[in-house]
Formats: structure tokens, sequence, C-alpha cells
């Protein structure tokens, strides 16, 4: 959960300062109390009080959301540094209604903003073969996410969550593309059949785009983004952490979040289908407060 390292086999253990289930219950619980979709769906980046900024500080300092991910992320990245990234949640008091719920979804998927900093370009193949460039998605918000293409990882429920985002957004969905990195180095070859689209059902979907390329390239991107891929005694053995990034349309890095899930003794993951809505739904509304 939470930054662990995802693998295909083996166990994983819950690294100190995760949210436990009742936690992460009692977060979502807020976040789907009824409400106006359409003020929260454009609400952006809202400004609050400085009572709920405390209290947003001392919530992510209790439950160490995002720690290692950022600290991963300043070490890959070089000449970032912690001091130059702003809070998530800043600015001059408001009245926004939905301010609660907003922080709830934020603190459930441990959303970290980043700053200023020009997101790492790359250029790697679709799944119909073709070359995607980064650079060439100027003025679209890209939701930038890392798992394996034979889907043994993460993927079951970061790749659901994606696809619930996408329908949730509707409309603006046409301003957001989601990208998958592939981070399977032993199973670079991808297609439109590829298990990390046909077993989230992310296939059909004109949103999401899976990229793969040689090991040699697709080991840069991985670094550039703080995405540690390591392959165990066994080749079939593959782990890597989890983030999950936003980029904006001028092309800045704007945030992360850290996707969780429930590993089994087989190796699957899951979530339930209450937290899967949950993440789908920070997602919809972080992509959409970027667009512009």
């Amino acid at each position: 959960m939470g930054s662990e390292m995802t693998t295909g086999n083996g166990e994983t253990s819950r690294e100190p300062g995760e949210l436990n289930e009742e936690e992460r219950a009692s977060i979502f619980a807020a976040a789907n109390a009824p409400k106006d979709r359409r003020g929260a769906m454009r609400a952006g980046r809202v400004t609050i009080p400085a009572k709920f900024i405390a209290w947003t500080i001392v919530a992510v300092l209790v439950l160490g959301l995002g720690g290692q991910v950022a600290q991963h992320f300043f070490q890959s990245y070089g000449k970032a540094s912690p001091t130059t990234t702003t809070p998530v949640l800043k600015g001059t008091p408001t009245t926004n209604p939905n301010l609660p719920t907003l922080i709830s979804l934020q603190v459930f998927i441990g959303l970290k903003d980043i700053g200023n900093k020009v997101a790492p370009t790359f250029t790697l193949h679709t799944q119909g073969g073709h070359l995607w460039r980064l650079a060439s998605h100027r003025g679209q918000v890209v939701v930038l996410a890392f798992y394996n293409s034979i889907c043994n990882d993460i993927c079951p429920v970061l790749g659901a969550e994606i696809g619930l985002a996408s329908r949730e957004l509707g409309a603006e969905g046409s301003k957001v593309d989601f990208v998958i990195v592939n981070t399977d180095p032993n199973a670079t070859k991808i297609s439109e059949r590829s298990s990390a689209l046909t077993v989230p059902g992310l296939n059909d979907d004109p949103s999401v785009t899976l990229l793969s390329g040689k090991v040699d390239t697709l080991n840069r991107v991985w670094s550039a983004y703080g995405v540690r891929v390591a392959v165990g005694a066994k080749a079939s053995e593959v782990s890597h952490n989890n983030v999950l990034y936003f980029i904006s349309p001028n092309g800045n890095l704007s945030s992360y979040a850290s996707p969780f899930g429930t590993e089994s003794k087989t190796g699957l993951y899951s979530l339930d289908r209450s937290s899967l809505l949950t993440y789908a739904r920070a997602i919809a509304e972080t992509a959409d407060s970027l667009v512009q």
C-alpha cells in the first residue's frame, strides 16, 4: 500500500506511517458524501483558511503519505529539492462548500505538489506501434502512470481507477491524456491486446495510451520520474514503487499521488470497490483542476 514495492510474486510489507483500512474508510466516507458534482469538478486548486492548512499538514505528517516517493523523485530529478515545492492547499480564506471533501480526496491519494518543474521529456512507442512524444502533448493534461505490461503488479487496481476516472471526467476527458509507461524489462513488446489494457478494460478507451520501448530507453524514463524497477532472483520477479503524476498543459510537473492496493499471498493486487471509486474520483478532480 502507499509507496510500497509492487511485485508479480512474493510478499509485501506495510511501511511505517501508512494509512490503515479504518483510516482510509473514514476518508473515503467523507469524500463520497452527497454534493454538487459540477462545483467539485471545476473547483480547481482551492484556497483555504489557515486552520485547514494546519490540519492538512498535520495529517500528512502523521500519516506519512508520499514521503518516500518524494525522496525518490528529488534524488532522481537531481536539481529539484524539497524547498522548491509548494503545498497542494494554500491561499486565502474561502467559503467553498466542497472544501472538506476536496481535502479528504487529496489526503486519500497522498497528493503532493511538485512546483514549477518541467516534466522530463521522453519518446516511446504506443500499443499501436506509433511514436509518442510528451512534448507533442502540450495543451493537454497528462496523467502519467507506471505498471507492468503483463498486468501482474498494481495494474488491475490502478488500471481500473484510470478507467473510472476517464468516465468520471465525461466531456472534459477530451482534454486529458491517461498515459501508462511499461515497467517490465522482461516484457517490452506491447500491443492493443496487452494485458495492461485488457485486464482493467482500457483497450477501448481512446484517452488511454500504453507506452513501451527498449529497456535502456525505458530505464531513462523510469529514472527521470523516480520509478525504481528491480528484478529478483527469478527474471519473472519484477518490482517497482508506485507513483502517479499529473502534468499540466504547459508541460510542467504539477503533482503526484501514491497508488496503493492489497497484495494476496499469490501476488495478485486488489482493492475494495469503495476505495477504487474514491481514488478514481480524486484522479478525475485533480486532472480536471488542471484543464485550461
